[in-house]
């Protein structure tokens, strides 16, 4: 197979060609977008992998050249400034994948295997599918870990259809935001997103909510009101903590994905509704499947595409990007000319496993901009407990009894609670929960909510 490989780093061109090689690759180098033209044109090669950013030219351009002149031709990007912005834009683009540097070695030769692979079995009639010509992403996700470079990725190829996407992952790792980029470039970015928490109402509250009701179905309702489905129309409905609705609402929502159609309460209608289903949960669906809390055949209509966020503790290196981008935005907001965090502080917020994930760090450093009189953070600034992982979780022993998650959920709460001067709604946001939940946990944990 030949491969073109682009890149302005003549380092870079010759550890690929000489790795490529030895893979049975036949390599032709490029040093910029014009030397890349002028090889393709001289000869049939169907895979370039190309960087991104170099001087004289960038990959995406060079995409779109490719594109339009050679619809079939297959293209990877590399980048060292790996972004969720920028996987959307390459996917979105054309771009077969998308890798971050610095990469190893024998995930980039699996990856260039499997477009070898992609490319021998192109449909010769087949054409490019069509895709969103513009970005809107005001709000993102940030870092550059292997982890959360393949969230990018497969939250690119999700704007490009219309299937149901379920996203998991722990509390504050940032489910939402991913709802939403999904919607904002998606082909629904025109018509609106609408969200609701599902753990945050009970079953009949919740129903009303979803599918609307008639005047006259309970009492209060003097008027017809349009649920969120309807509200929705032609959009996204976002069903944040989908694990939490019950057996008797998991038949109706079954039906309105099944259906394409939904039923107000009170009302004898149905009515038609053009709506795409994002959700997300915190909660492991298998085991609620398995011990039979959760539809099976639901289940499965909600994850035709599965995101799953990594907890911060799995991505650590994208603490001092999150730290740096909280750090100016709280500095602004605050009116503070604080530029920078020490490198005693950097290692205090790694040697922390954020069980409230990057919601959690968000928080820590805003408490420490508010409260620090000096223009760099350092560890004193931050304000949490240095507790390691259970063994299991940390690759061997903690050097004390492990303890229960329960234990350590009850001590985080308390935590929180005496951080923000047991401010529910505060603690809510922070910890992720509505404050129903809030109590709920409070009276299970025998915690003391002041002020009541």
């Amino acid at each position: 197979m030949k491969i073109l490989v682009v890149d302005d780093d003549p380092v870079t061109l010759s550890l690929l060609k000489e790795f490529l090689e030895k893979n049975q690759f036949q390599v032709y180098l490029a040093q910029d977008a014009d030397q890349a033209m002028e090889a393709v044109r001289g000869e049939t090669i169907p895979l370039v992998l190309s960087d991104i950013r170099m001087e004289e030219s960038d990959g995406l351009s060079l995409l779109g050249q490719l594109k339009r002149l050679y619809p079939k031709i297959v293209m990877i990007l590399m980048t060292g400034f790996g972004s969720m912005e920028g996987a959307i834009e390459a996917i979105q683009k054309g771009a077969f994948d998308y890798i971050s540097k610095p990469f190893d070695l024998n995930r980039l030769l699996l990856l260039v295997t499997k477009a070898t692979k992609h490319i021998q079995s192109l449909d010769k009639d087949s054409a490019p599918a069509a895709v969103p010509s513009k970005l809107e992403t005001p709000r993102s996700l940030i870092g550059r870990s292997p982890k959360i470079v393949e969230v990018y990725k497969t939250l690119a190829r999700a704007t490009l259809s219309s299937s149901t996407v379920l996203i998991s992952g722990e509390s504050g790792t940032g489910k939402e935001l991913v709802a939403r980029a999904i919607h904002s470039n998606s082909d629904r970015k025109t018509k609106k997103f609408v969200a609701v928490n599902c753990g945050a109402l009970t079953e009949t509250l919740l129903e009303s909510e979803l599918f609307g009701y008639v005047r006259g179905a309970f009492t209060g309702a003097q008027t017809d009101k349009k649920g969120l489905f309807e509200e929705a129309n032609g959009g996204t409905l976002f069903l944040d903590e989908i694990g939490d609705i019950t057996p008797g609402l998991q038949v109706k929502l079954l039906r309105a994905l099944q259906e394409g159609e939904i039923k107000p309460v009170g009302s004898n209608q149905n009515v038609k509704v053009d709506v795409r289903i994002v959700a997300a949960t915190h909660r492991d669906l298998d085991q609620h499947v398995e011990h039979g809390k959760f539809r099976e055949d639901l289940y499965y209509r909600l994850k035709v595409i599965e995101i799953d966020i990594p907890p911060l503790r799995e991505r650590k290196e994208d603490i001092p990007e999150l730290s740096q981008v909280f750090l100016f935005k709280y500095s602004a907001k605050l009116g503070k000319k604080i530029m920078s965090i020490s490198k005693e502080g950097l290692n205090a917020l790694a040697n922390y496993d954020w069980p409230g994930n990057v919601r959690e760090l968000e928080h820590q450093i805003e408490r420490a901009v508010a409260l620090t009189s000096a223009s760099m953070l350092s560890a004193d600034d931050f304000d949490f407990e240095r507790r390691n992982l259970p063994a299991d979780a940390a690759g061997g022993a903690s050097g004390s009894d492990p303890r229960s998650l329960e234990d350590l959920e009850r001590d985080h709460i308390l935590r929180v609670l005496k951080e923000v001067d047991y401010n529910k709604s505060k603690a809510s946001e922070i910890l992720g929960i509505d404050r129903a939940t809030l109590y709920r946990k409070a009276l299970k944990y025998g915690i003391a909510l002041k002020n009541e």
